[in-house]
């Protein structure tokens, strides 16, 4: 998910009461549901690739949780200590203990949300590096912003900071509901207008909330937006299960041994799915309303192509990666030209070959 669910999420088990445990539980919240997503600083030395191997693995594991955990409760404690103590020795200092519990609180739920989501996680490295995908929301979700962000948003208004940062993260939020994907693309359908409207609706039904309750809101609703958001969650597994039920009422090909479906931004009521019946991939969409699932078939990557490409660091960590690939080989006079795209993405490996199936370059970009 994107860091500002992470931080949400953070703040709402704050408010919900944790930010009574100790003192700094809510920093400790906060930063422990955002310090999974420190891998992501492979990519500033090894781009791309380094991001996509490291990216949602140990960090986003369980010893990595726990791991991070105590390194923030370390550093937390120090800073105490030397900061917050010093200025006032008779302050309740915190509990390293509960420290690290609600750190290693924040951790999980940050691995939960992505575990969530059609990009998956690795949770058992470094002992495993399989990956658990939940396929029920879309790895950015403004329904998510709405909930979480409601019973933050009614808490941390006092003031005229506070406002002001609110009204720039409403204003940056709404700009990305109104204007994204607004045409369809090469692996996501356009948002309908339908639930852009209905969010903008929501959006200033908490506004008014927050104008009138300001200053008088309890951890009661914090407590109501986890309720509600797992409320969210039970509904989109359900639609999940819906989606996956009609596929396999649909197949179009006997001896499916893969199936996935996987939701599109903002609309539950739109899936895509892919199946693999051998060496046949089929691609799909699945309209829940109309319960109609159309399919197209996707060329496969011929296996002597595969495992020459595997010859290549970036090509390999690539290929361990993409769940289902839409491949596209074209041969020239001095050997071959392919071009993989990750089914769920527009994450993309670009590479050439020569005629002996050697690779002669390759690159793997988003978009």
């Amino acid at each position: 998910m994107d860091n500002l669910a992470h931080t949400l999420l953070g703040l709402t088990l704050a408010k919900a009461g944790l930010e009574r445990s100790t003192p700094l539980a809510t920093t400790a919240l906060i930063i422990s549901s955002n310090l999974p997503d420190v891998d992501a600083l492979a990519r500033l030395d090894g781009g791309t690739p380094a991001y996509l191997e490291y990216h949602r693995g140990f960090t986003h594991g369980f010893v990595g949780v726990a791991i991070l955990a105590a390194a923030l409760t370390a550093v937390l404690t120090l800073l105490d200590r030397r900061f917050r103590l010093r200025s006032d020795p008779f302050r309740r200092p915190i509990l390293p203990s509960r420290i690290f519990l609600l750190s290693c609180l924040g951790g999980l739920g940050h691995a939960f949300l992505d575990f969530t989501n059609v990009y998956g996680v690795r949770p058992f490295e470094p002992f495993s590096g399989h990956w658990l995908y939940g396929d029920v929301v879309y790895v950015v979700d403004p329904w998510i912003w709405l909930i979480l962000g409601s019973a933050a948003l009614w808490q941390t208004t006092r003031g005229p900071l506070r406002k002001l940062a609110w009204g720039i993260v409403g204003l940056m939020l709404s700009y990305i509901v109104a204007f994204a994907l607004r045409r369809p693309s090469t692996s996501q359908p356009s948002v309908p207008d339908a639930s852009r409207i209905i969010w903008f609706i929501a959006l200033g039904v908490i506004i008014v909330i927050a104008v009138f309750r300001a200053g008088r809101s309890t951890a009661t609703s914090a407590r109501a937006a986890l309720f509600v958001l797992a409320l969210f969650y039970a509904g989109a597994w359900t639609a999940h299960r819906t989606a996956v039920n009609q596929v396999l009422s649909a197949l179009p090909v006997e001896g499916v041994t893969q199936l996935s479906a996987w939701p599109v931004p903002a609309d539950p009521t739109i899936w895509q799915t892919a199946i693999k019946a051998g060496s046949s991939l089929f691609y799909g969409k699945v309209n829940l309303r109309t319960k109609r699932t159309e399919w197209q078939q996707i060329q496969s990557l011929e296996p002597d192509i595969e495992t020459a490409l595997r010859r290549s660091p970036d090509a390999r960590i690539f290929l361990d990666f993409a769940r289902y690939l839409d491949a596209s080989v074209e041969e020239r006079s001095g050997g071959y030209s392919v071009r993989l795209r990750d089914l769920r993405f527009s994450l993309h490996l670009n590479a050439e070959l020569d005629r002996d199936l050697n690779v002669q370059s390759a690159e793997v970009a988003w978009y």
